[in-house]
């Protein structure tokens, strides 16, 4: 069958999207593909139709159990073609699913990477021999990925044992360090990469820098079409804005984790049908959601990564029509997201505090490991460690410990409730035979039909919903003779834990002999750094909003403009010749530092503002201070963009010059080779721009005028070079005229007659004169 006629026949579509039809070319064609596509670029059919059209049938490696059901029975609507394994089933459907993969019924195969590392599964799989392997959210393998899950490096030993040679990664947001961890982690030589798709051409992105968050949400509400989702980095946040905007008469719910499960699903479902416009939500919203006509996305606080930012942001406008979105940035945002980094990054002495701990309360002796599921009670924890400890620090170290194979969280299923008979087979069928009680008949029979001899070899998982389901019953009534079966000494029953536990799985060592990588998590928490270095040159970038995203995912792109974000339709851009002035300064004050200044600094020293007395005694001290102070990060964020300044360490926000482009500045005098001595005339000319700027600030407020309506930087640079002494003079200026002059010229020619008076060492202005930076 060829791609096209399977498109049609299984999904309805006649024609591919962009890049599928490449991409699943190349798949068929034994190339080992790594895809980085966005969310909604249609990356499933890449990888389901060379599945269903080739010989055998194909393993799709997915870490999300219910979206994994949601693409199985999707793809089964018509006929049974595809099929799950994961925790879920029992051994009895397991076998099922293999047995329609050798009658060649079942084409796709969903896993999750826990499976893989069973034995027996890697056995049976290898007999069958599939065609291809693909790795869904392939940026899981990765420590550098945005969700990196230690299952998924398991899958190269699979990808080994069962000696599969098509493999195939996809992912939605990977960087191109991430992706290049990808091909190292699977194993690929020489993969054939696509990454394609990041543009989207319907979606307007916008940054405001604003303090008041809650009055721009009600505006853009008023302005823009709902649906929309307002992200918000807190809890606290979300329910703030959410109860703000209904007092001013706009329906608004709140969604976060700390909801229970049930009032969740039912905002997700108010919202999906459109009975509730809006949701203020932290980014537990989302996944999975299929709305297609979202008009409007904010963010209420920065988040803390491009990728993240890129996620939430792909959910507005899936049915191709205009949709809005707005980041609104505030500096204290990065404030709250370095401190989310500092709890996912404990240190070495609280990783051991914290597993001393755990084992502690858990009862395990050095050299033993648990009998049994060790509940994480995070108040015990804080008081063994005497400290308060948030619940992010704590998992942060667990999640260590689990890296190192000291201790394994349970997964949400492993908590499930589950029951092994432990008497002999006889003993169960006299049991039963001579039961009076009809309900443990049919509980005991229901379970030796769906589980088989599993029953008494290890402990099987229930889902007593289901038992209750099938035999008409209650799921309580089930609990209490399941109790009374463990009391009677015929099963062993444990019911399902509603708090988060862990097994030891290594025997309890002293905790200063754990053996842990410190360094890789010290590695971790500068790369985190840098990735929200990345979100704030972002906001603060002045190149095309989808330009630096396409940059940032690999995605290159030269003379790229969407014309549609706030920088490519700026109405009330700064002058290039204001930024080429603010450039030099910062280069001239980073110079005559001699070392790193914060980002911080740098901006006092310039504004004026700096109480340090080091920083007051620079020679471009208050030198900027008639440009507001988004416009001097703007200059920042842009020379970082250019290379021309770097970050220490490649990370933080303390600035150095690049050395490797410090020569050329020098030819090109933006940094000038001779000292600051050696040309008064440049500095005066400086000094006398600047209150010539200060005059055109008053009278811009004075007739209600921008400051380049007024008389124009260029203009400005011009008279403080040339020092003019009469109206005749300043008229000849080119770019000054009679309607400015009626404005701001008897202030100008005062100015400059009092500035020459009080500079009597100035000399004669001439065309060697050194001008002004534009």
């Amino acid at each position: 069958m060829h791609p096209e006629e399977a498109l049609f026949k299984y999904f309805g579509y006649k024609t591919f999207r962009q890049n599928q039809e490449e991409i699943i070319g190349a798949i068929l064609n034994g190339e080992n593909v790594l895809a980085v596509l966005p969310t909604g670029a249609g990356k499933s059919i890449c990888y389901q139709i060379p599945s269903l059209i080739s010989k055998n049938f194909s393993i799709i490696i997915s870490p999300l159990i219910a979206l994994m059901k949601d693409q199985v029975d999707s793809l089964n609507s018509k006929n049974e073609i595809a099929a799950f394994i994961n925790s879920t089933m029992s051994y009895v459907e397991a076998e099922q699913a293999f047995q329609n993969i050798a009658y060649g019924k079942i084409k796709i195969l969903y896993v999750s990477p826990e499976r893989l590392e069973n034995i027996n599964f890697a056995e049976k799989i290898k007999k069958l021999q599939p065609a291809f392997l693909f790795v869904d959210e392939a940026h899981c393998i990765s420590e550098w990925g945005h969700n990196f899950r230690p299952s998924y490096r398991k899958i190269k030993n699979f990808i080994d044992y069962v000696k599969i040679e098509s493999i195939s990664g996809f992912t939605a947001t990977a960087t191109p360090e991430v992706v290049k961890d990808i091909s190292h982690q699977l194993g690929l030589k020489n993969p054939k990469l696509f990454v394609r798709g990041f543009e989207r051409e319907n979606l307007h992105l916008n940054v405001i820098i604003t303090k008041q968050k809650k009055e721009r949400c009600f505006e853009l509400l008023n302005k823009f079409y709902t649906p929309a989702i307002i992200y918000t980095a807190s809890r606290k946040n979300a329910e703030e804005i959410s109860e703000y905007l209904n007092i001013k008469q706009i329906k608004c719910s709140y969604y976060h984790a700390g909801l229970a499960p049930e009032e969740r699903k039912k905002i997700q479902e108010d919202f999906i049908e459109g009975r509730i416009p809006v949701i203020a939500a932290t980014n537990a919203f989302g996944m999975g959601i299929d709305k297609k006509n979202i008009r409007l996305i904010i963010h209420y606080n920065t988040p803390g990564t491009i990728e993240n930012y890129y996620q939430e942001i792909g959910r507005a406008g899936r049915d191709g029509e205009d949709s809005y979105i707005f980041l609104l940035h505030d500096d204290y945002d990065i404030t709250i997201q370095n401190y989310f980094l500092s709890n996912s990054h404990p240190d070495k002495e609280l990783i051991q505090k914290i597993y001393s701990a755990i084992c502690d309360y858990g009862r395990v002796a050095e050299g033993n490991v648990s009998d049994k599921a060790i509940p994480i009670n995070f108040k015990y924890i804080s008081i063994y460690i005497k400290k308060k400890l948030n619940r992010g620090l704590i998992y942060a170290a667990i999640k260590i410990l689990e890296s190192g194979n000291y201790l394994k969280i349970i997964s949400e299923y492993e908590q499930a409730s589950t029951l092994q008979v432990i008497v002999a087979k006889d003993r169960l069928k006299s049991f039963i035979k001579n039961s009076d009680n009809l309900i443990i008949k049919q509980i005991l029979l229901y379970l030796l039909r769906k589980h088989g001899a599993d029953l008494f070899q290890k402990k099987v998982h229930l889902s007593l919903q289901k038992i209750a389901t099938e035999l008409g019953s209650s799921e309580q009534n089930i609990h209490k003779i399941l109790i009374h079966l463990d009391n009677l000494g015929i099963v062993v029953y444990d019911k399902l834990s509603n708090k988060d536990n862990i097994i030891l799985i290594s025997p309890r060592i002293k905790s200063e002999r754990l053996h842990l990588d410190y360094m890789k998590i010290n590695k971790s928490y500068l790369y985190h750094q840098k990735k929200l270095n990345s979100i704030l040159d972002y906001v603060y970038s002045n190149e095309c909003r989808f330009k630096f995203i396409l940059n940032y995912f690999g995605e290159k792109v030269e003379d790229y403009k969407c014309d549609k974000c706030d920088r490519c339709n700026i109405t009330d851009n700064i002058p290039e010749s204001s930024f080429k002035y603010i450039k030099e300064i910062i280069l001239r004050t980073l110079k005559q530092a001699n070392r790193t200044i914060h980002e911080a600094s740098l901006i006092t020293i310039l504004k004026g503002s700096s109480k340090t007395n080091r920083y007051i005694t620079f020679d471009t001290y208050g030198t900027c201070s008639n440009y507001d102070k988004d416009t001097i990060k703007s200059c920042i964020h842009q020379m970082l963009a250019e290379r021309i300044l770097t970050k220490k360490n490649g990370s933080g926000r303390n600035l150095i010059i690049n050395r490797g482009k410090f020569e050329y500045l020098f030819q090109s005098k933006v940094i000038e080779k001779n000292s600051d001595k050696d040309n008064p005339n440049y500095e005066q000319n400086l000094e006398l721009y600047n209150e010539l700027r200060n005059i055109r600030k008053l009278s811009s407020k004075k007739y209600m005028q921008t400051g380049y309506l007024i008389c124009p930087d260029e203009t400005l640079k011009e008279i403080a070079q040339n020092k003019p002494a009469n109206k005749s003079d300043l008229i000849r200026i080119k770019g000054f005229n009679n309607r400015m002059f009626n404005k701001v010229g008897n202030d100008f020619l005062e100015t400059i007659n009092s500035f020459i008076e009080k500079n009597k060492k100035i000399e004669p202005t001439s065309t060697e004169s050194k001008t002004i930076p534009g």
